[in-house]
């Protein structure tokens, strides 16, 4: 065996996916016909890259594919952060922080994706009974769905940790804009707090921005607009590695882009 790592491929309309490849046998056809399901969606980079890291642990472990057992991905959760009842074997990601609660969560359903693809392939079915699980559905379940009231249950995955939910996790607390403005001294950052906080801007969104896609003023030359607005769009190759996760079609013709996630713009941030 070669060493496993994710490999970005381009396709000839520009799309770009990935997939895992080793150096000794070529693209690994499990992770491959898994990956290829989130080509061209936000996920994709993520899961290739927790996907590789877990098929680096089998091999590691003396395990493949096809035998690992339930209580094999457990410890695995347990080698990457999680809180698991049971010893975990040798050290894994050594010299690195474990995933925090969301990568945890990210994890764990790549794992149940990719196993119960397998068992779909006739590979390992005998996983199938303890990954696909299913719930009673919570209040908050319910709110989330639509005709939630008829729903009786909800998928559960046996490998995500427990914890906490909270709501509007990634909103400021009251009061929070203000003491910021307050603490930035340059005019830059309180340019990042406004958009911040008025555009709902995810941070990779924010920082992979060009000036050509602010379309700041009326009747902007793209049309797709009437308000002053923004158009995010997904890019690869940046100095600074920023990325936009969503992945909307966009171009740039005549000088003007056209496409990409548009987002409105308030007065408070074209004056920042």
């Amino acid at each position: 065996m070669g060493q496993l790592r994710v490999q970005e491929v381009r396709h000839r309309n520009g799309r770009r996916s990935y997939t895992a490849f080793d150096s000794a046998d070529g693209v690994h056809q499990g992770a491959d016909r898994y990956l290829s399901r989130y080509a061209g969606k936000g996920s994709d980079r993520t899961y290739a890259y927790l996907l590789v890291d877990h098929l680096r642990w089998l091999e590691y472990e003396g395990l493949t594919p096809e035998v690992v057992g339930f209580r094999d991905l457990q410890r695995y959760m347990g080698a990457v952060g999680a809180k698991i009842a049971m010893p975990f074997g040798s050290p894994w990601r050594v010299g690195k922080r474990p995933y925090q609660a969301d990568a945890l969560k990210g994890a764990a359903s790549c794992l149940k994706g990719f196993y119960l693809q397998q068992a779909e392939w006739g590979i390992n079915t005998s996983l199938t009974e303890a990954l696909n699980l299913r719930r009673l559905p919570t209040q908050r379940d319910r709110d989330r769905a639509l005709l939630g009231h008829l729903i009786r249950s909800v998928d559960a995955n046996p490998l995500a940790p427990n914890g906490v939910r909270r709501r509007h996790k990634k909103m400021l607390p009251d009061g929070a804009r203000e003491v910021l403005l307050e603490t930035v001294h340059s005019a830059r950052d309180r340019l990042i707090v406004e958009w911040l906080s008025d555009g709902g801007f995810r941070i990779g969104e924010m920082c992979g921005l060009h000036l050509c896609d602010l379309h700041l003023r009326e009747d902007a030359a793209c049309g797709e607009c009437r308000g002053p607005h923004v158009h995010v769009c997904h890019r690869d190759g940046l100095v600074n590695d920023a990325r936009a996760k969503t992945k909307w079609p966009w171009e740039f013709s005549d000088g003007v882009i056209r496409g990409g996630l548009i987002k409105r713009v308030s007065p408070a941030m074209i004056h920042a």
